[in-house]
């Protein structure tokens, strides 16, 4: 068995967060060219941290004692993705995010840098994605994207692999070579078409479309989606996409209010949440490309339209500082009080009432998670070129975390004590993040197109 004890102790990265945060950003390059991809081309999710400058992906002996919630009881599909998500612990399970993530990272190194090496990396990951779409169309499914469990395209996927995706390719498109970009335009449009006919129900294609009609109105969810025909219609120029997306977007309040205002609305004052606040970056960055290919989402007149989204901005912005500590942590689970809009940390204790199965979700902690953190650091840029009264603040707040960036950080879960995870779950602080490093270098490449370090 894997000693994770070992693992969850060692440095990893050393000497990282002494660099300067450009060669920080190249050595984060360098790891993610080496590491990231699997012999057939897919993107790995997440890697397990072996040694000082070493990961590799999980096998089954890697998985012996420990525990999953995701594998038992949850897919219907015969057994398949949960032997497959049991054997390789996290490995596959957002390879479609990840490759959406290091596409967009490549856009912006190229255009900050028109590095040809950025071009190429771009490509790999646009192969990546198309290894998985390329499945759906071979199976009758053009526009699914399903989670590559075990390496094979499942009948599961979630919203956030479609937004990762979809902001992958449309960053990467003014870059794309012709036959490329008419690639990424075919993909697009199919999947604004499959979601339509699927009603939005991607949580399992095994479960009837109406199965989860709240996902309609959730707003991370109702962002997403409103997305994705928006961008078939900037590409495809059919107006039946301008208008599904103007449709979705009537069903949900997120153009308004953030979580807090929909739990307020419910009569909630209290709530103990994980993950949630994490949602918020997904909010923040549809609605910034929305503002540019779908303005009038947000009003009709200019006026009304940079109000409206600068008012979208800062209550998603606001609502994404829950669970962040002073120490630049952010908290997976957080004691969220929704009348005073303020948080405190849960300690470690039961939870009686787990959302999902498995000794993870068994335990409030208060262990510290790097994905939601490095999604806000990307997420900080529309605030910072849109909200001039909060523009000196995040960006301050952006470079701090980039100039604490180092190898503990990259980790997907930090436990700050050694008791935080759970014996069978201490796994999880073992793990290089799935998103950390490309949300460093998506924020790196942009801020340096866009003055942001010179200004500073």
């Amino acid at each position: 068995m894997v000693d994770y004890v070992a693992l969850a102790a060692l440095e990893f990265l050393p000497g990282l967060a002494g660099l300067p945060p450009e060669e920080r950003a190249q050595r984060l390059q360098h790891l993610l060219q080496r590491a990231w991809f699997a012999p057939n081309g897919l993107c790995y999710s997440m890697v397990l941290i072996t040694g000082p400058e070493h990961v590799r992906p999980m096998g089954p002996a890697d998985t012996h004692g420990i525990s999953d919630h995701s594998v038992e009881g949850v897919y219907d599909d015969g057994g398949a993705t949960s032997a497959a998500a049991r054997d390789e612990g996290m490995t596959f399970e957002n390879s479609i995010y990840s490759a959406g993530l290091y596409l967009q990272a490549q856009a912006a190194r190229y255009a900050a840098t028109a590095a040809p090496e950025a071009l190429t990396e771009a490509a790999r990951a646009l192969a990546a994605l198309r290894l998985v779409y390329d499945d759906g169309v071979a199976r009758g499914r053009a526009g699914w994207l399903g989670k590559p469990y075990g390496q094979v395209p499942k009948d599961h996927s979630t919203p956030d692999q479609y937004h990762a995706a979809l902001l992958g390719l449309y960053h990467y498109r003014p870059f794309a070579s012709p036959p490329a970009r008419q690639v990424i335009d075919a993909m697009v449009c199919d999947i604004a078409d499959f979601l339509q006919q699927r009603n939005y129900q991607i949580w399992n294609l095994h479960h009837p479309v109406d199965s989860k009609p709240w996902n309609l109105s959730n707003s991370y969810c109702n962002a997403t989606y409103v997305l994705a025909q928006a961008l078939a219609w900037s590409v495809s120029g059919a107006e039946r996409h301008r208008v599904e997306a103007l449709r979705l977007a009537a069903l949900s309040r997120w153009r308004d209010q953030s979580y807090l205002g929909d739990w307020h609305d419910a009569g909630r004052t209290q709530v103990l949440e994980f993950e949630r606040v994490c949602l918020a970056a997904f909010v923040i960055e549809a609605a910034d490309v929305l503002a540019r290919i779908l303005p009038e989402l947000f009003g009709v007149t200019a006026d009304e339209q940079a109000t409206a989204l600068r008012h979208t901005l800062t209550v998603w912005w606001e609502f994404a500082q829950l669970g962040m500590d002073d120490a630049g942590y952010q908290h997976y689970w957080i004691d969220i009080d929704v009348v005073q809009r303020t948080w405190r940390p849960t300690g470690l204790r039961r939870n009686d009432a787990p959302p999902f199965p498995g000794e993870f979700f068994g335990w409030y902690s208060d262990v510290r998670w790097s994905d939601s953190l490095y999604r806000t650091l990307t997420a900080a840029l529309p605030v910072i070129a849109r909200l001039p009264e909060r523009r000196a603040a995040a960006l301050a707040w952006a470079q701090r975390i980039m100039q604490l960036t180092d190898g503990r950080r990259l980790r997907w879960m930090i436990d700050p004590d050694g008791q935080q995870l759970r014996p069978m779950v201490r796994w999880m602080g073992c793990m290089l993040s799935s998103e950390a490093p490309c949300h460093y270098l998506i924020t790196w490449w942009r801020g340096q197109a866009a003055g942001l370090w010179r200004d500073a």
